[in-house]
């Protein structure tokens, strides 16, 4: 969708963007990158232990290193890293209150619409600090930041799943959390190796994809839509990342080219949208169980692609899915969208994470218990004690 960013829109949106941890702020220097080709207003701040990226970030606007030269970085040191920040939250808070776009208690015009966005990985550091950033932020502008979190491998460590689990609970369903929109992105399903790559060259790769796809969701949402019954705005767009859509989301990138117009005129798309879900979403879950979700759908606009966009609509009759259908006169279909508010019970991937942290759970646990067993006394020993008290 490189169209997409040529174009001028009317409607203006501001993108703060946190990356938190490695992943977090190399999948957010792609993402600053796409979106200024696009002539997107953004602010942005890295935030990790170091500055021990190669090549360097040079994308963000502001930077936070908070460790220290006594702290090795690693996956496994969420505690550490926790600490070390929770140390130096005065000067993270002064480093996020430059990078918002509103605070709590301001006026803001209706057209004055600005995400506030947070890339975490799902190490210890990134972790760590995705808990911590998201309260301040939450606690500067009143409403709780969006979350895009990256979920380990399914072969990391169950110290890493710990670290991953921790923070999931606290940022979706924590009594005391912020209870943000968490938009799941599952690295697993795209880090098949192809032949002649290295893992590094994969996971560039999909660092890369999962900011095009942000970045092509938001372009679509800034589109005009002109179709007098699915003509949802960027209103729409910004409810689903509201208070209202607790729980996870996912998102949606589907692309496809035809032969000639006629044959995109004429595709039942709607088949193709739920038989390749797993393919084009950042999740495998039931999507249809979503509370609020957005949708652009961009095709040769005919009574049929407004007839497979009412199908679609339908199966989300649980929810409130908002539609923007786009016309344009090329054989190209382009879906893009957001989903959320999906209760946990149907994201297998999410338990996934959280069985294999208990483990760890619980094994730490059980090392804070034991009781160590007392010293054995032996003879030699008790006949002193006896023959130094008769004396």
């Amino acid at each position: 969708m490189s169209w997409l960013k040529r174009k001028l829109f009317k409607k203006k949106i501001s993108i703060a963007v946190i990356g938190v941890g490695n992943a977090g702020c190399e999948i957010g220097e792609k993402l600053i990158q796409h979106l200024n080709e696009s002539n997107i207003t953004v602010k942005s701040l890295a935030i990790n232990l170091f500055d021990d990226f190669e090549p360097k970030l040079t994308k963000f606007s502001d930077t936070f290193w908070f460790g220290d030269q006594n702290f090795v970085t690693s996956d496994l040191n969420f505690e550490k890293a926790y600490k070390q920040l929770k140390a130096k939250e005065n000067r993270l808070r002064n480093k996020l209150d430059r990078v918002v776009f509103s605070r709590k208690g301001e006026h803001k015009r209706e057209d004055e619409l600005a995400l506030h966005l947070i890339i975490g990985s799902g190490g210890g550091t990134g972790s760590a600090g995705t808990i911590i950033t998201s309260r301040i932020l939450a606690d500067i502008t009143g409403e709780p930041p969006t979350v895009i979190f990256v979920l380990p491998k399914k072969d990391d460590s169950s110290l890493v799943q710990f670290s991953a689990s921790r923070a999931l609970y606290y940022l979706g369903f924590d009594t005391v959390g912020p209870h943000c929109p968490v938009i799941l992105f599952d690295n697993e399903k795209r880090l098949a190796v192809s032949e002649g790559e290295t893992i590094e060259e994969v996971i560039e790769r999909s660092n890369d994809l999962l900011a095009d796809i942000l970045t092509t969701t938001i372009l679509s949402a800034l589109q005009e839509s002109t179709h007098e019954e699915f003509n949802a705005d960027l209103n729409d767009f910004f409810k689903t990342f509201s208070k209202e859509a607790r729980g996870l989301g996912i998102i949606i990138s589907l692309d496809r080219e035809f032969e000639s117009l006629e044959k995109a005129q004429n595709t039942r798309f709607s088949d193709l949208f739920f038989g390749e879900l797993d393919e084009s979403s950042s999740l495998t879950t039931d999507v249809t169980r979503a509370k609020l979700g957005y949708l652009a759908i961009t095709m040769p606009t005919t009574f049929q692609s407004t007839f497979e966009t009412r199908k679609i609509v339908k199966r989300f009759e649980r929810g409130e899915v908002k539609v923007s259908l786009n016309s344009i006169e090329e054989p190209i279909l382009t879906i893009r969208g957001v989903l959320t508010g999906i209760h946990p019970d149907y994201v297998d991937r999410f338990w996934e994470v959280l069985e294999k942290g208990k483990d760890t759970r619980d094994e730490l646990l059980e090392a804070e218990n034991i009781i160590p067993e007392p010293e054995q006394e032996t003879e030699a020993e008790t006949d002193t004690e006896v023959i130094t008290e008769t004396e």
